[in-house]
């Protein structure tokens, strides 16, 4: 059985809960796999990516030359997690955090309830992306249209459930920015593939 992409974030929010602290993550969120960046390196990524390995029940993190291993492990149904360490963007380690692994995990369920509501043929194809800085999250969810009259199709199904949401035109497809009942903002793209 599939999961979707409400169930996705659900799953995820579990395992971070399981996880403890960790360093800011990156997350791509769809209805078959989770990519996460651990935003650190050294002992600090490795620590994150144990933490992560724990909780999804895998062996410990391995480490060559300083830099750890990848981590890939079942989650749950047919969800596969692939986790890294990548390097903080500049202005993400400029500040103190202000984010928390547990605020992570609960903007994953707002998400998700989002996430039920939307239509469930843009559900499984999306892709959802949160983004911790370290002093704020972004999220953007991001999909394709096949011909140009889905275009506006795909755009108004993926800003179902945002306030104020508006699109424009882009050489690539439609960007839109809306917000959810709680106030956090969502991007959205909608990639044409004509």
């Amino acid at each position: 059985m599939s999961l979707s992409l409400a169930g996705c974030l659900e799953a995820v929010a579990r395992l971070l809960d399981a996880c403890g602290p960790l360093e800011p993550l990156r997350l791509c969120l769809s209805a078959r796999d989770v990519q996460a960046e651990v935003c650190a390196s050294g002992a600090a990524a490795t620590l994150s990516l144990g933490r992560l390995a724990g909780a999804a029940g895998v062996g410990p993190v391995t480490s060559s030359h300083g830099v750890p291993e990848p981590l890939t492990a079942d989650l749950s149904g047919d969800l596969v997690l692939v986790a890294a360490a990548a390097p903080p963007a500049p202005d993400e380690a400029a500040d103190a955090r202000v984010t928390s692994t547990r605020a992570a995990a609960e903007l994953l369920r707002t998400l998700a309830s989002w996430a039920g509501g939307l239509d469930q043929d843009l559900a499984h194809t999306a892709e959802l992306w949160v983004d911790d800085r370290g002093h704020a999250y972004t999220v953007r969810l991001l999909t394709t249209a096949g011909q140009s009259d889905d275009l506006e199709a795909a755009a108004a199904a993926a800003g179902q459930g945002l306030a104020r949401f508006r699109t424009w035109r882009t050489d690539s497809g439609i960007d839109g920015v809306g917000r959810l009942p709680c106030g956090r903002t969502v991007h959205v793209g909608v990639v044409a593939l004509y």
